[in-house]
């Protein structure tokens, strides 16, 4: 298994993919910055405020229609980004099966449900602001986790329906298999569920997802036409120790760690800014630019420490699914079939490795299944 060996590498179209997707996440993150700073030093959002007084006295009303006029301002600029790296790129790299008109339904479907989601919260904070001025970022904070757990819970049933149809997996042999794994994971097993993503893409995946009674294993129907039995149950190992090792619920209390930070940060900004930006309160929907610029910019900043945190989770996950398997060899097989069917990059440099990556690089993952054929 010499390292010169081309199925242990990254592909020239893969390379060329990647440093696509790389300069589309830098440009992103600069235009969002660059946007929301203009529109904080400018005072535009305190012109809108202004603007929508003469036409709501409440201002529940009045937080909602900027919010939504903020939203759909943003949907208008960030568009063409969404559209070139979610259609156009996915197509010229033909890892996308998906037509316009489904890709333009998916994408508003998202948009939606994102409306929805951020809008509680926008409204939930502002209250927060004119109830409690002193503490409302704790509020926020609680907010955040609760709406995350109550996501995380009615995902399977009710968001990812909404995308992808899903079918009984019906592989006599797979079912058995899986069944003896989730055993040894002490796993209750209800429902094994195969994701149709091949009517939208190439891309191979699996997950187990949900909390409680809601929590499902699917397998993608492209991951099961191209892998060997022995590979799909090293992959579902791997998702098994996810659960076992109680991960979901480790991203869920990080996410909230971040929120509590972001949160007290915007509290300190906005106690030292209302009259320089002309904001009349804390709770003046005028400053909601630049509450989301601060919050922006704490993600940015944790973010190589959100990435390192998850690594560590997917490596300790990777490690129990080769024990429980006892198969390194056709774990390599896997990762490595897996990385070139979805065009992954086997290895970058730590910078884009920080920022980036929320699994270890293929390579990585390899040269830790080859120390446990070493032995």
């Amino acid at each position: 298994m010499p390292e010169s060996d081309n199925r242990f590498q990254t592909t020239q179209e893969a390379r060329q993919y990647h440093q696509i997707k790389n300069f589309l996440f830098a440009a992103n993150l600069l235009f969002s910055f660059l946007g929301l700073a203009l529109v904080v030093v400018l005072g535009l959002s305190v012109f809108l405020r202004a603007f929508l007084r003469m036409y709501f006295v409440s201002d529940l009303a009045l937080n909602g229609a900027f919010f939504i006029i903020s939203y759909l301002i943003v949907i208008l600029f960030s568009f063409p980004l969404d559209f070139f790296e979610g259609f156009i790129l996915e197509h010229k790299f033909k890892l996308s099966k998906q037509g316009l008109p489904g890709w333009l339904k998916d994408y508003l479907k998202k948009a939606l449900i994102s409306l929805i989601i951020t809008g509680v919260i926008v409204e939930s904070v502002y209250v927060f602001l004119g109830v409690f001025a002193k503490t409302w970022w704790i509020f926020a904070s609680f907010l955040w986790l609760l709406i995350t757990v109550i996501f995380t819970r009615i995902f399977p049933s009710l968001i990812l329906p909404l995308f992808f149809k899903s079918r009984p997996l019906e592989d006599a042999i797979l079912k058995e298999r899986i069944s003896r794994l989730a055993e040894k994971f002490n796993f209750k097993l209800s429902d094994m569920l195969v994701l149709e993503l091949s009517r939208k893409t190439v891309k191979a995946n699996a997950m187990v997802t949900g909390l409680g009674k809601s929590k499902r294993i699917y397998l993608s129907d492209t991951l099961l036409s191209d892998f060997s039995v022995s590979e799909i149950e090293i992959v579902v190992a791997h998702e098994l120790s996810h659960d076992k090792n109680r991960d979901i619920y480790k991203h869920i209390l990080a996410s909230f760690a971040v929120s509590f930070l972001a949160f007290y940060l915007c509290d300190l900004a906005l106690n030292g800014s209302l009259a320089y930006f002309g904001y009349n309160a804390k709770n003046d929907i005028a400053n909601l630019p630049l509450l989301s610029l601060l919050i922006l910019s704490v993600t940015f900043v944790v973010l190589p420490f959100q990435n390192s945190f998850s690594r560590l989770l997917e490596r300790n996950a990777d490690i129990g699914s080769i024990k429980a398997t006892g198969n390194p060899q056709d774990f390599i097989s896997m990762i490595a079939r897996l990385g070139h069917k979805n065009l992954s990059d086997f290895s970058s440099g730590k910078l884009i490795e920080a920022f980036l990556y929320d699994h270890p690089p293929i390579s990585q993952r390899i040269n830790l299944a080859k120390r446990f054929v070493k032995g």
